[in-house]
């Protein structure tokens, strides 16, 4: 049995994951900015701030990878099922828990790292545009799927 080749869709969905992926591991100026340590030695991706700034990014890679997934269902001619359904679910968390940790978590985290936890009253928060945007985005997309689970559940009954 032969497996069936990868739409295009998907094939350059994954690149770009992957290409993305390096780039945000070996892209140090996020880290660099943040504890303005524009001067500083290679030494910065052992800082804890650096991993903390991955985290956001992290899960947004996570939904470009479910949305390839969602491409090759939809190229293998998948009807709206529950598999279609969890990929658009997987889609929508991951956006919604990037946009958190890049809205509280790592604006917090490095608010704290950065005060070597001496002050640990309060949070800072980072709600510009983008992070609202993808955490709506992904909000709607797990209702989508919520909606479509329905209407399938109801079609089903009629048949």
């Amino acid at each position: 049995m032969t497996k069936a080749a990868l739409p295009a869709s998907a094939v350059v969905t994954r690149i770009v994951v992957l290409v993305l992926g390096l780039a945000l591991f070996f892209d140090q100026a996020g880290a660099l900015q943040m504890l303005h340590l524009e001067g500083a030695g290679p030494g910065v991706m052992m800082t804890p701030v650096y991993w903390v700034s991955l985290l956001a990014p992290v899960f947004y890679l996570a939904a470009l990878w479910a949305a390839s997934n969602v491409f090759v269902r939809m190229a293998n001619g998948e009807a709206f099922g529950e598999a279609m359904v969890r990929g658009l679910r997987e889609i929508g968390f991951c956006l919604m828990i990037g946009a958190f940790c890049a809205a509280v978590v790592t604006p917090s985290l490095v608010y704290l790292i950065g005060n070597r936890f001496t002050e640990m009253r309060g949070a800072q928060f980072d709600l510009g545009v983008e992070n609202v945007t993808l955490a709506l985005v992904g909000t709607v997309l797990v209702a989508l799927a919520r909606e479509g689970q329905k209407l399938k559940s109801n079609l089903d009954e009629f048949v």
